[in-house]
């Protein structure tokens, strides 16, 4: 039993040391100092910073995005607190008889 004992301890001792030495080996496809992700073929990996400030076409679509969002900029402040607030319409219920 004694025996026995001993070669487990010793076969978990030479299994730890392997794990160590193959954790330390480096991988032989990968670098760690300079890593790049691979896009589809034809995509830049970083964008080019000319054509995102690119202007769009101004047409009639967005003359009226910009004048929507004018008038929602200019909008007066929080509404009057004595204005007549309108309620909401009932809705019948699901269950109803």
């Amino acid at each position: 039993m004694r025996r026995y004992r001993w070669f487990l301890m010793s076969l978990v001792l030479i299994g730890l040391v392997a794990a160590e030495a193959a954790a330390a080996q480096e991988q032989p496809g990968t670098t760690s100092t300079t890593t790049q992700r691979q896009r589809a073929p034809g995509v830049p990996l970083a964008p080019n910073a000319n054509e995102a400030q690119k202007t769009m076409p101004q047409g009639e679509r967005a003359g009226n995005a910009t004048e929507r969002d004018r008038l929602a900029r200019n909008r007066g402040g929080p509404p009057e607190p004595n204005r007549e607030v309108p309620m909401p319409k009932p809705v019948p219920s699901i269950i109803a008889p």
